[in-house]
C-alpha cells in the first residue's frame, strides 16, 4: 500500500503517535530521499525516511570481461595456424621433390647393364622406405594446399576448435616422426644396404661409380636422401614448436571455454583434414 506524504509539523500528537505506531518514528527533519545508502550492507534496505516499500541493493557484481580483450591473442592463433600450414607446404615439397628425382632416377636405370650388371645391387634392391618417403610428401603436401586455399577462401576454417586442432596437429606430429624413424632405420639395415639411400651413400655404390659415370651420380643421390631425412625432421620439430606455442595462447586467451566442442568435433574436423 503506498504511503501518504505529510508535513511534519502539521501532525498533532495524538496523529504523530498513531503514526509511529503503524509506520516507524519519523524523522525530525526532511526526509533524506538519497537514494544512495550504506555500500557495506549485503541486504535489501528501504531509503531512510520515505515510507514506502523502495529498496537498493548492494553495487551490481561487476560484468565479464568481453572475449575482445584477447583479440590480439586470437590474431596470433590464426597467424601461426597459418604459418604452420605455409611451412607444412614447403616442407613437404621439398622432400616430395626429392624423392621424385630418387625413385625416377632408380626406376630409369634399374635395366641399364654395364659388364654385366646395373648400378644397383644384384641381389634386389628395397625401394618400399623410399616410396613410403614419397607418398607421405605427396599426401601432406596436397592436404596442406588444400587447407592453406580454404584458409585464404574461408577464413571461418581458422575458427575451428581448440581441440581439433590439437588433434590435428597431435596426428601430424606422430605420423611423420613414425615415417622419419622408419625411413632412417631401414637405411643399411643388418648391413646390406640394399635400400637406395643406404646403397646410394654406401663403399659398394662409390666403387662402382665411375663404372656409371654418366648414368647414375651416386654421391647426390646420398645427398638428396640425406637432406630428404632432415627436412622431415625440421618439419615435425617446427609442427612441435607451433602447437606447443598455440596451446600457450589459447590458455591465456580463456581456451577452457572451447573446450565444449568435445571430442565429436575433433574426430569431425580430423576426417575433413587428413594429415
Amino acid at each position: 500500500m503506498a504511503a501518504a506524504s505529510y508535513d511534519h509539523d502539521e501532525l498533532s500528537q495524538p496523529s504523530r503517535e498513531r503514526f509511529s505506531t503503524e509506520l516507524g518514528p519519523l524523522p525530525s527533519s526532511t526526509p533524506d530521499l538519497n537514494p544512495i545508502a550504506d555500500s557495506q550492507s549485503d541486504d535489501l534496505v528501504p531509503h531512510r525516511g520515505v515510507a514506502s516499500a523502495h529498496f537498493k541493493t548492494k553495487s551490481e557484481p561487476p560484468t565479464r570481461l568481453p572475449r575482445n580483450k584477447y583479440g590480439g591473442l586470437k590474431r596470433w592463433f590464426h597467424i601461426l595456424k597459418t604459418f604452420s600450414q605455409i611451412a607444412t607446404t614447403l616442407f613437404t615439397g621439398t622432400m616430395f621433390g626429392i624423392m621424385i628425382y630418387v625413385n625416377v632416377k632408380y626406376y630409369t636405370t634399374r635395366n641399364h647393364f654395364i659388364e654385366e650388371r646395373t648400378p644397383w645391387p644384384k641381389n634386389g634392391t628395397k625401394v618400399w622406405p623410399s616410396i613410403m618417403l614419397l607418398a607421405a610428401a605427396g599426401i601432406t603436401l596436397c592436404t596442406s594446399t588444400i587447407i592453406l586455399f580454404n584458409y585464404c577462401c574461408n577464413f571461418r576454417k581458422l575458427q575451428q576448435s581448440w581441440k581439433a586442432t590439437m588433434l590435428l596437429y597431435g596426428v601430424h606430429i606422430a605420423s611423420w616422426v613414425a615415417i622419419s624413424v622408419v625411413y632412417r632405420v631401414e637405411k643399411g639395415l643388418h648391413g646390406n644396404n640394399d635400400d637406395l639411400w643406404g646403397w646410394s651413400c654406401s663403399t659398394q655404390a662409390n666403387n662402382i661409380q665411375k663404372l656409371f659415370d654418366g648414368v647414375v651420380d651416386f654421391r647426390s643421390l646420398c645427398s638428396a636422401q640425406s637432406g630428404s631425412w632432415y627436412v622431415s625432421i625440421v618439419e615435425f620439430v617446427v609442427r612441435i614448436i607451433i602447437t606447443v606455442v598455440l596451446y600457450v595462447i589459447n590458455r591465456k586467451q580463456g581456451g577452457e571455454q572451447d573446450l565444449i566442442d568435445g571430442v565429436d568435433g575433433a574426430a569431425v574436423t580430423l576426417l575433413q583434414h587428413t594429415l
